[in-house]
């Protein structure tokens, strides 16, 4: 952690507990700096905040990522009520997730950036779906593959419309426990096919989303703020014991204790002010901790997310052999057919024509080439 990391950390806080910034913490910070670790971490709305209330004059850049913030918002938030509408009048039962529940927690329209919409529905009625979308004029980006489907349409509209809340191949311990979802859910008061977890499940979903990422490709200080700003909502009345129990029985109860721990430390009001202090704070596996979240990015990184699948196989199949651990890529086992090939899923004689499939589209596009070889270089490196 360095200081401007600590600037971000300080302003975040500010904005959502309605703090005044004292400018001798932020003095002597490069705003171009601060500006762009902000924006790796989907925080420059808030940290905007907070420095114009301190009196700080903000570039014309970020000055717009502020207006444009919340009125991405607000067409999200109306796009969203008309799907809402559609799926009431269809019967088609659905459920909001992540940032389309938590951007509500806090203090201001738009101070939690939104990248989509996140929503679950009854995957029976996908082509249903799939029509009304098209009929808006969204484009399906990604759609019966994974645990989602994308659907995008200009200027800003982006949806996530989950058939599953987890991936069958990736998340298999989580994708096992929500597998009969709704029996958690309850009815919104007026809708009758829209629901919303209770607090305690909702606070574990989102912690185990965050986990999902956290030991893939990581996941950035954006993930803390929502736990923090969740629980500054609804510790008080939230049971723990049935929380921690089920974090225990999904595998990451550690995460969960040391993350909630670890937010209030971060954007607490009561968190210590100016560099020295704040880092003095936290003990060293915290700052561990935070020092991952930090270089990670909103989104993780490509080579987190290699390094850690490796270290996944090893443990998984008590291998440390590189050539097993390739060719379980190059051939990989009937979890991933069934969420990313379901025609090959479906038509087992034809897995010589998926293998050939993957390797063509591995050859043919710069990405996946440049994916499998920085994946290589690493296998080969450890």
């Amino acid at each position: 952690m360095n200081k401007v990391h600590y600037a971000m950390i300080y302003l975040t806080a500010c904005g959502v507990n309605g703090i005044k910034p004292e400018q001798e913490y932020i003095s002597d910070i490069d705003m171009e700096k601060l500006f762009r670790l902000s924006t790796s971490h989907l925080l420059e709305v808030l940290t905007g905040i907070s420095l114009k209330n301190s009196g700080i004059k903000l570039s014309e850049e970020w000055t717009q990522k502020l207006s444009k913030s919340t009125r991405k918002n607000i067409l999200f938030d109306n796009e969203r009520k008309k799907l809402f509408d559609f799926m009431e009048k269809a019967g088609i039962w659905y459920l909001p997730l992540k940032g389309t529940v938590l951007k509500d927690y806090y203090p201001a329209v738009g101070m939690r950036q939104m990248s989509d919409n996140d929503i679950l529905f009854d995957e029976a009625f996908s082509m249903e779906i799939r029509k009304y979308m098209e009929s808006q004029g969204y484009t399906g980006e990604s759609v019966g593959k994974g645990a989602h489907d994308v659907y995008i349409k200009e200027p800003v509209y982006n949806f996530e419309l989950h058939r599953s809340l987890f991936d069958n191949a990736a998340q298999s311990r989580m994708n096992a426990y929500y597998a009969d979802v709704k029996k958690r859910l309850l009815l919104n008061d007026g809708s009758s096919y829209g629901y919303h977890f209770t607090d305690e499940d909702f606070y574990i979903y989102i912690v185990a989303h965050a986990y999902k990422h956290y030991s893939g490709s990581g996941t950035g200080i954006r993930s803390l703020l929502d736990f923090y700003v969740f629980l500054n909502a609804k510790e008080q009345s939230m049971d723990f014991e049935y929380i921690q129990n089920e974090c225990e029985n999904l595998g990451f109860s550690g995460f969960e204790k040391q993350s909630r721990i670890l937010c209030k430390k971060l954007f607490g009001a009561d968190a210590p002010a100016g560099y020295e202090e704040f880092a003095d704070s936290l003990s060293e596996e915290e700052l561990d901790m935070l020092g991952y979240y930090l270089s990670s990015g909103v989104y993780g990184t490509t080579e987190r997310g290699i390094k850690n699948r490796i270290a996944e196989f090893n443990k998984k199949s008590g291998s440390t052999s590189k050539l097993r651990y390739l060719l379980g890529r190059l051939f990989p086992d009937m979890e991933i057919y069934r969420s990313y090939y379901p025609f090959f899923y479906r038509h087992k004689l034809l897995l010589p024509v998926g293998w050939l499939y993957r390797l063509v589209r591995m050859v043919f596009s710069k990405k996946r080439r440049s994916t499998a070889a920085k994946e290589i270089d690493i296998v080969r490196k450890i």
